[in-house]
């Protein structure tokens, strides 16, 4: 049986395998993760495993949806450096609580392009924002930027 994801949004799962370089002492090197996120939808799978997320993107992203979750208007974006990944979150133009969520996931940005889209609810942002904290608290950033 797989452990649990690290990161889950709707059919969204990541799991973070460590640091690429956890004996770095530079912030860019020794702030990437490692891991796999895999998105599911009706008849397909898209994984992709490596290093494509850096510590700087998940705190971005956490303290966008911080903000994001006191209105839910506009969009808010995880923002990955690397094209392995991208996650939109949109509010809905109804006050409804309705997100509008698309995920590109790709293992070769080259030739390939999957996007799933979904909905879910404004209840499953505290869970994405504890997850995200969970993960910062136990890869905190390395000598941050200069």
């Amino acid at each position: 049986m797989e452990d649990n994801p690290d990161i889950t949004l709707g059919p969204l799962k990541i799991w973070i395998s460590g640091r690429q370089f956890p004996d770095s002492n530079e912030y860019w090197d020794a702030n990437w993760l490692s891991g796999r996120a895999i998105c599911e939808g009706a008849g397909s799978h898209v994984q992709v495993s490596g290093a494509f997320m850096h510590l700087r993107e998940l705190k971005k992203w956490k303290e966008d949806l911080e903000t994001f979750r006191q209105t839910l208007k506009g969009a808010v974006e995880l923002p990955t450096m690397e094209p392995a990944l991208k996650v939109k979150i949109e509010g809905q133009k109804a006050a409804t609580g309705h997100l509008d969520c698309e995920v590109s996931i790709t293992g070769e940005h080259l030739s390939e392009c999957h996007r799933f889209s979904f909905t879910t609810d404004q209840s499953y942002l505290p869970g994405l924002l504890s997850q995200l904290a969970s993960v910062l608290r136990e890869y905190p950033i390395k000598h941050e930027e200069r």
